[in-house]
C-alpha cells in the first residue's frame, strides 16, 4: 500500500465522523500520481476549485527563471486563464480580451523559439 493510500485510509474515518455526527460535508479528491490529497468543503464550486489549483501553478510560473524554455508557455497561459476563472461569471473587458491576445502572442513566440 502506498503512503498516499496509507493517509487516505487514515483521514476518511475523520471526514465520515464529521459528516455524520457535526453534518459536515466534504469530497475527498486524490491524485495517486502527484501524491496529493484535497479535502473540499461544501462550499467549494468548480470554478473555486479550479482557482485553488491553478494557483499551484502560477506559484511555479512565478518561481521559474524566466530562461527556462517552458517558463514563458506556463507563464502566459496561466495568467490567461487566471483572468478567465476570475470572469467565469461576468464579462471580460476589452482590455481583458487585448491582454490576453498579447499573451496568446508571447505563447506563439515561446513556441517558435523551441523549434529554432
Amino acid at each position: 500500500m502506498s503512503s498516499i493510500d496509507r493517509v487516505l485510509e487514515r483521514v476518511k474515518p475523520v471526514l465520515e465522523e464529521l459528516e455524520s455526527r457535526d453534518k459536515i460535508s466534504s469530497k475527498v479528491g486524490v491524485d495517486r500520481d502527484a501524491g496529493i490529497i484535497r479535502i473540499y468543503g461544501e462550499g467549494s464550486d468548480y470554478v473555486k476549485r479550479a482557482s485553488s489549483g491553478l494557483e499551484e501553478m502560477l506559484e511555479l510560473a512565478y518561481t521559474t527563471a524566466e530562461h527556462h524554455p517552458y517558463w514563458a508557455i506556463l507563464y502566459h497561459a496561466a495568467e490567461i486563464s487566471k483572468a478567465a476563472l476570475e470572469k467565469w461569471e461576468s464579462e471580460l473587458t476589452a482590455d481583458q480580451v487585448s491582454e490576453m491576445s498579447w499573451r496568446c502572442d508571447e505563447i506563439k513566440m515561446a513556441l517558435e523559439r523551441l523549434h529554432r
